[in-house]
């Protein structure tokens, strides 16, 4: 069973000087921390950085949401009516065929004004995601 050595570790010769032994493991500790506080730090600021651009985006796509929902036409639920007599059956289905129509149209340009805002943000994220690429 031959387990390779770990280069990074130093083996030094037993010495009865503790106290040097000490210095040289707080400075090694100390090294250590300091680039562990390095690496801590630039986690926050990419993470920061990465929290506001999905703000950004989630922002774009709720307002997106409110500005549609105050624009287009509300669906409004059918109540449950009596079967009215044959005369008045043409009348009706003109009517209903005119509300179907304009609430279809309703539809598409909101399920439209969806898919644009979507790409939009898709190609903001791909954006995004290339620069910060680009800058590692």
């Amino acid at each position: 069973m031959n387990v390779p050595i770990d280069s990074s570790v130093k083996i030094k010769p037993f010495s009865s000087d503790t106290d040097k032994d000490k210095q040289g493991l707080l400075l090694d500790a100390e090294i250590y921390r300091d680039k562990l506080d390095n690496q801590w730090t630039d986690l926050k600021t990419e993470a920061t950085g990465y929290g506001k651009k999905a703000l950004v985006i989630g922002g774009v796509v709720a307002t997106t949401f409110l500005v549609m929902n105050a624009f287009l036409p509300k669906n409004k639920k059918a109540k449950v009516k009596p079967e009215p007599p044959e005369e008045l059956v043409l009348v009706e289905k003109s009517k209903v065929s005119k509300k179907k129509s304009q609430s279809t149209v309703g539809q598409a340009v909101q399920s439209l004004a969806w898919t644009l805002a979507v790409g939009w943000a898709r190609k903001k994220l791909k954006h995004v995601i290339e620069d910060e690429q680009k800058t590692e």
